[in-house]
């Protein structure tokens, strides 16, 4: 019976102790969980791989290092100070002197050389003879020189003579005798001479009528000084022609 009765107390203590709030927590009772659809996660199918091209190099041994030479560094050109040499155009002489084959080269040469003769000749004539004497040609066919005038002429004839064996010499030829022929010199043609202007008479006296009527007085001045120098020639005519009457 005291068992019963202790057994009695504990559940009215408990009883009360829930009552007044000091008794056991109940316990939560789990939330509901939404429930989720099942996801199906894809199956990734595996690839096999495809076997390489080309086999795989065996592990061979380094290569030995080789020696990389510096690569050259560039210096900066230096600007040369000296000018370029300058071009110079051809002549008319130089370029028909280049054509030695042609009618027009040949005919330069032939000029060249009688030049060279004539500076030759020239070189053993009597200095007073230089201004009167035209080389036309000396070689062994034929020795001409041209006179301006008769008289020098007849000293060319006294002066060549002498001077032929130094000239063969000098060109190593035999030249034959000299022929000499008179060529005058041609004079240029000279210009006439304009004739002077001169005022009539009747010019001076309307030049004086007019500078007296002028109202500027140094026009007038200067038509009379003009008047006053036609004067003189006006009546140096009259003179002129009264004398001849």
């Amino acid at each position: 019976m005291s068992d019963a009765r202790a057994t009695a107390r504990q559940h009215t203590a408990q009883l009360l102790k829930m009552l007044r709030g000091y008794g056991p927590t109940p316990t939560p009772e789990p939330a509901a969980t939404e429930s989720k659809p099942a996801v199906i996660e894809p199956v990734v199918a595996t690839i096999a791989e495809a076997p390489s091209a080309y086999a795989h190099l065996r592990e061979a041994a380094p290569f030995p290092p080789q020696s990389v030479s510096p690569a050259p560094v560039p210096q900066p050109r230096e600007r040369s100070r000296a000018k370029s040499a300058p071009t110079f155009m051809l002549t008319v002489g130089e370029g028909l002197r280049s054509q030695s084959s042609g009618v027009l080269g040949k005919m330069v040469a032939r000029v060249d050389d009688l030049n060279r003769l004539r500076q030759i000749f020239r070189a053993y004539l009597p200095p007073h003879l230089h201004d009167h004497a035209v080389l036309i040609r000396m070689d062994q066919e034929g020795w001409e020189v041209h006179a301006d005038s008769a008289s020098w002429a007849t000293r060319l004839r006294y002066a060549l003579p002498n001077i032929r064996p130094m000239l063969s010499e000098h060109l190593g030829l035999d030249l034959p005798k000299p022929r000499i022929r008179v060529r005058p010199v041609i004079a240029p043609p000279q210009q006439p001479r304009r004739a002077r202007l001169t005022l009539t008479q009747d010019n001076a006296d309307l030049l004086e009528a007019t500078a007296r009527n002028l109202a500027d007085a140094r026009l007038g001045a200067a038509l009379l000084r003009l008047a006053a120098n036609v004067r003189p020639a006006a009546e140096a005519g009259e003179e002129e022609k009264s004398s001849r009457g």
